[in-house]
């Protein structure tokens, strides 16, 4: 083994242990190179197979297009039956008698099922929307607590010294007499020396 051979051996050596104080940024910006490369990956992914969906396809029969319209007119349906009501109501009261009528006589666990398959189709964006503004309104709540904090805080600096202290600063800037201790009478007395 040559000479400098060993010098390489040593000087890697030393390289391994300036890494652990501080990190190599062309190994850390090349790892998040490869994991933006990833998502960028997976969403491309995603972004085709969604528009995989909309592509015309070539063997699609009538019954294909009748399912697949059918599939994307749930909400709408839901939505414009709920809206229904709300106009017959006020143009045809007796209708909307019997209508509601109707569907108290309907039992309770068809509610429930009607509740669940209702929950399916419009809950997940529901869901979204309010994990949404939970995160919102925890990050306000974190600002007012802040900012509270804060005020304490600078409360307290003003009031840092407490009204014995400063009686007792303002009687030794008088030079009036110090509040004696008997214990520490005595030990100023023991420590004091002899000579004096």
């Amino acid at each position: 083994m040559a000479w400098w051979s060993a010098m390489g051996d040593i000087f890697r050596g030393g390289k391994e242990v300036v890494e652990v104080f501080k990190p190599n940024a062309t190994e850390i910006e090349q790892h998040r190179h490869n994991e933006v490369m990833a998502d960028l990956d997976r969403d491309k992914a995603v972004m085709g197979q969604f528009a995989a969906e909309f592509v015309d396809r070539r063997n699609r029969t009538w019954w294909d297009s009748l399912i697949d319209g059918l599939n994307r007119s749930v909400r709408p349906i839901i939505t414009f039956g709920v809206l229904a009501f709300f106009i017959i109501a006020p143009l045809s009261p007796e209708k909307f008698l019997l209508i509601a009528e109707s569907y108290s006589l309907m039992p309770t666990g068809y509610w429930a099922l009607l509740t669940v398959i209702i929950g399916f189709y419009f809950g997940g964006r529901m869901q979204l929307k309010s994990q949404d503004m939970a995160v919102r309104k925890d990050a306000v709540q974190a600002a007012k607590n802040l900012v509270v904090m804060r005020r304490e805080f600078r409360q307290l600096e003003e009031q840092d010294d407490t009204k014995e202290s400063k009686i007792f600063e303002a009687a030794i800037a008088e030079q009036r007499t110090r509040p004696r201790n008997k214990v520490v009478a005595e030990w100023l007395a023991l420590r004091k020396p002899v000579n004096d």
